[in-house]
């Protein structure tokens, strides 16, 4: 699979994370009402084609991966793309990045802890302080899981 991250585009950040998400995202630290001060970097296909999106919003040395999407699962795009947000975050001065996923995201929680993220805050009924935002969020997640916690993530960037 040949393809490239590039700069994704103020544009296509708004576009496909506000078709994707749904406004505002919430994360256990912070809540985005939209994309300002988000950042990121889509992989391209040799085809053009996108095939995924990282999101990110930085403040000192301190990051926030906000949205991580690979449009197909099982190609290695969510992997190249963080290692490319990484890698970005770092060259700006970042050291320690974060990112916040759902109890019932077992692939993801297995992804971050492989990729050297460690587990630092488990937000217990997070999803409630969710839904008081966004009551159309399900009480069930992925595999029938209940969607119940919020679980915050951290890497140090040396």
């Amino acid at each position: 699979m040949e393809g490239r991250l590039e700069p994704a585009t103020p544009d296509y950040i708004r576009e496909r994370v506000g078709a994707t998400w749904a406004f505002p995202i919430i994360s256990t630290t912070a809540t985005y009402a939209g994309t300002d001060g988000l950042e990121g970097l889509a992989w391209r296909y040799e085809s053009g084609e996108i095939g995924g999106l990282v999101t990110w919003f930085i403040e000192g040395d301190w990051a926030e991966i906000v949205t991580l999407d690979a449009y197909e699962q099982g190609r290695h795009i969510g992997g190249r793309l963080l290692d490319g947000a990484e890698a970005e975050l770092r060259s700006r001065g970042a050291r320690r990045v974060s990112i916040t996923t759902t109890n019932d995201n077992v692939r993801a929680i297995a992804f971050y802890l492989r990729r050297g993220y460690r587990i630092v805050r488990v937000e217990v009924d997070g999803m409630e302080r969710v839904r008081a935002l966004k009551p159309d969020v399900p009480l069930e997640g992925s595999e029938g899981l209940p969607l119940r916690d919020m679980l915050e993530f951290e890497k140090f960037l040396t």
